[in-house]
């Protein structure tokens, strides 16, 4: 069992909680352009989070139109729960691992980042040139 399930949160509706969590009080346009869904997508998606009670919808005070979510009080403490439970899980993991290929993974993931930010250079440079 996932540390989420005992809340029935999918792995979408999860992030769309974190997302929410780290903005603040974005707007549905925001949310669907930051996960690459149709607004109408996210509408539906935020709906279910709001019957269960994790977040709110707000129309912005300043313009009508736009529709902001934030997270209630018990999303809040849905999303500290859930990150308090990956933490642990985490700990456990390394606590299993010999210390000395905790410092091999160390490394292994230093030399991953690295790799990924000259390839995202590279990837970067060709669309800069179109």
């Amino acid at each position: 069992m996932k540390f989420w399930d005992f809340r029935g949160l999918t792995i979408s509706q999860l992030r769309l909680l974190f997302l929410v969590r780290e903005a603040g009080r974005p707007s549905v346009g925001d949310l669907a352009a930051e996960m690459m869904v149709r607004p109408a997508t996210l509408t539906g998606l935020a709906e279910r989070l709001v019957v269960q009670g994790l977040i709110r919808r707000e129309h912005d005070q300043r313009d009508r139109r736009i529709v902001r979510i934030r997270l209630s009080e018990e999303g809040r403490r849905a999303t500290d729960e859930i990150s308090a439970a990956g933490r642990a899980f985490v700990t456990a993991v390394f606590d299993e691992m010999a210390p000395n290929r905790l410092l091999d993974f160390a490394a292994c993931l230093e030399e991953f980042a690295e790799a990924a930010a000259k390839v995202s250079q590279r990837v970067g440079d060709l669309g800069d040139s179109g």
